[in-house]
């Protein structure tokens, strides 16, 4: 940045504005061939950047001459591409992301008025959309429409009623290296020039091979921007995108990090003629689970397949293993992801798969929409033995009532040892197992019962909502010793490298060699309410091996985008440094709270597998039923709330989506009475339930 403000830039929020430019702005190379003075001058700077010895005679002024030239150059070739946007009318919430008011970006890739851009960038769902283009003789504005959108890479194409305009030319996708020069462009503080920051290319086929990743600072300011070579080729275009979620608000929080995605232009021009046809773009979905979502997974070996999925009509089967679609080759899960991450609903690839000593080819036509997934249930809650206990099968501890374990006769401290005569010896591997069947289905398991052993057949019914009367008792953990570096009863700690604290209680009884549940209490605005949480939920948290964290909000006032991944690094600190269950890990707030306690419990589905919403009604659409993230909710509200029946079709939708849902009454609006936490914790005491 300093170097960038010795040769005359000026920076603004981390972003360098107002570029000025004695060069041509039409002077534009080819996709394949530069000047010849930005082809020295790129060397020069790459010399500069690895730091190569010059002789004397090129001195520092020179270099700095150089660098400053070929980032002008550049940016004046792409500068009359690239127009400002400006949104009228809308919401002004969406969850928890406040909608922006202020000018963003776009991209002109057509000469008849076609401009990509963010679809982030019109999350408020605007009333009316302007566009201001440079032009040779000042700026003008032009009425735009939304045409279609790209659902898979959070794009919007506009168009406006003008001609003779000049698109923005497109770097080759295969050419874009890592540790190349990187500027992003947007035009929103001064019409007349883009605002620009600069950083290098840090990845390629990031977020399942949807984008190419960058070091420049992106944001609002430059979301539906270009990311610029040093030729002034359009490497992607710039929108906030995340791993872990979809949405146009995904990858929000991560805004001027040093973390930013760019979709590479190349990608989007294969389907612009699609969208300019006003087709909305989908995702591509197979329809198949694996048996490691690992990033460092191997081969791409099927654990389950989706009825009615464009898998199952492909007549893919469990233990297949796909190793090539079209002509790319299928090593490990990653390159079936990034494969897939590029493909839309509508298209068809060709499969290559493996089964058993065999191959064959098939064809299967991608959808956009599964049936949802629905979790099956024995109707057993599993025994908890000590970590370095050896026991052989699966302990049964409590048996509900209804249900095909009750029916079939399983009984408490029954042992499971085989299910369809596949051994099992820890409740994953029956939870693996039951999400690879489906419901109704009949299953025969082999249980020892003190010296005898049984043959039971068990038909498998929905996972139950979890709002029915059930009174089980806690299982008994026996005190250990604790290390004298482990705190238990309450504690106020901080993060390695931060300054804020966040409070644990963890019950006396603690003892390392069991897992214990955890539930994060996400505090409504204004109030952390630390005292009548613990108050209320001490005794019962001892009972039940439960440890209580309590995260604070930045701003006492409310919770932000900024704060999710504190909270997720808190969660993450006690889970290693705590004995913890990770199929018993939930997360709850309350009125507001429970909008961002819902939101990071859809977002972080790996980690979180229960959530609890105080009269708090879903704000924005769920994510699909997961099979790999099991994910229990329970809604809480008084009869006469105000939020009652929104709270009510909350609960339906959820079903509807095969989210294994309870609505669970309370006397008085957030308020923690016996009867209310004693259900609340019996609920988070069955999230391990097969």
């Amino acid at each position: 940045m300093r170097v960038l403000e010795l040769m005359g830039f000026a920076s603004r929020g981390g972003h360098i504005v107002q570029v000025r430019s004695q060069f041509s702005s039409h002077a534009q190379p080819t996709s394949h061939q530069a000047p010849t003075t930005l082809r020295l001058a790129t060397f020069v700077f790459v010399v500069t950047l690895f730091g190569i010895a010059f002789p004397a005679a090129v001195n520092a002024q020179s270099l700095f001459k150089q660098e400053q030239q070929a980032i002008q150059q550049a940016v004046a070739a792409v500068s009359s591409s690239i127009v400002r946007i400006e949104t009228v009318g809308g919401v002004d919430l969406v969850g928890e992301v406040l909608t922006g008011t202020g000018p963003t970006t776009g991209v002109i890739v057509s000469a008849d008025g076609y401009i990509i851009t963010s679809s982030f960038n019109f999350v408020s769902d605007p009333a009316s959309v302007l566009v201001t283009l440079i032009e040779n003789d000042g700026s003008k504005n032009y009425a735009a429409k939304i045409i279609a959108s790209d659902k898979s890479k959070m794009l919007t194409l506009l168009k406006i009623e003008a001609s003779g305009l000049k698109p923005i030319t497109a770097a080759v996708k295969s050419e874009i290296k890592v540790g190349q020069r990187a500027i992003a462009l947007g035009r929103t503080f001064d019409v007349s020039f883009p605002n620009i920051s600069t950083g290098i290319i840090s990845a390629l086929n990031r977020v399942n091979g949807k984008a190419i990743q960058t070091d420049a600072k992106t944001s609002p300011v430059n979301y539906g921007g270009p990311l610029i070579d040093l030729y002034g080729r359009c490497m992607g275009i710039i929108a906030p995108l995340s791993p872990q979620q979809e949405g146009e608000t995904s990858g929000v929080e991560w805004y001027d990090s040093g973390i930013g995605f760019a979709v590479p232009l190349e990608d989007i021009q294969r389907v612009l003629s699609r969208m300019t046809a006003g087709e909305t773009l989908h995702r591509g979905l197979l329809g198949v689970g694996f048996e490691s979502q690992s990033p460092l997974a191997g081969e791409a070996k099927i654990l389950r397949v989706r009825p009615n999925s464009p898998a199952d009509e492909a007549d893919l089967k469990i233990n297949d293993v796909i190793i090539k679609i079209d002509e790319h080759t299928i090593n490990r899960l990653v390159d079936l992801r990034q494969i897939l991450g590029n493909r839309y609903a509508g298209e068809t690839v060709k499969l290559v798969v493996k089964r058993a000593d065999k191959t064959f080819e098939s064809e299967a036509k991608l959808t956009d929409e599964l049936l949802a997934y629905e979790f099956n249930s024995l109707g057993i809650l599993p025994q908890r033995p000590a970590i370095d206990e050896e026991v052989q099968g699966v302990g049964v501890r409590y048996v509900f009532e209804n249900t095909g374990a009750a029916k079939a006769g399983l009984n408490p401290n029954d042992q499971i040892k085989t299910i369809n005569g596949q051994i099992v010896s820890t409740p994953k591997e029956i939870a693996t197992l039951l999400s690879t069947m489906e419901t109704g289905q009949s299953i025969e398991l082999t249980v020892t019962r003190g010296d005898d052993e049984l043959t039971l057949s068990v038909s498998l019914s929905a996972m139950p909502n979890g709002d029915g009367s059930t009174n089980f008792p806690p299982l008994t953990i026996p005190p250990g010793d604790v290390p004298k570096e482990l705190k238990t009863s309450r504690f106020n700690q901080k993060l390695t490298g931060s300054d804020r604290n966040f409070w644990v209680f963890v019950p006396e009884s603690y003892n390392a060699n069991y897992g214990h549940g955890m539930l994060v209490w996400i505090h409504p605005s204004g109030d952390t309410m630390e005292a009548d949480v613990l108050r209320s939920w001490k005794d019962f948290c001892i009972a039940r091996g439960i440890i209580l964290v309590g995260p604070r909000a930045e701003d006492i006032s409310g919770w932000s985008a900024t704060d999710e991944k504190h909270v997720k690094d808190v969660t993450d600190w006690v889970t290693e440094n705590y004995s913890i269950d990770a199929s018993r890990i939930a997360i709850m707030g309350s009125e507001d709270s429970g909008v961002f306690a819902t939101r990071l419990a859809f977002k972080y589905r790996e980690l979180f597998r229960g959530l609890i919403a105080m009269e708090s009604p879903l704000r924005f659409p769920p994510p699909d039923s997961d099979p790999d993230s099991r994910l229990l909710i329970a809604f809480v509200a008084a009869p006469e709330t105000r939020e009652r029946d929104r709270i009510e079709k909350s609960v339906e939708l959820l079903r509807k989506q095969k989210f294994p849902t309870a609505l669970i009454d309370s006397e008085e609006a957030g308020k923690f009475s016996f009867d209310l936490v004693n259900s609340l914790v019996q609920w988070l005491d069955s999230l391990d339930q097969l």
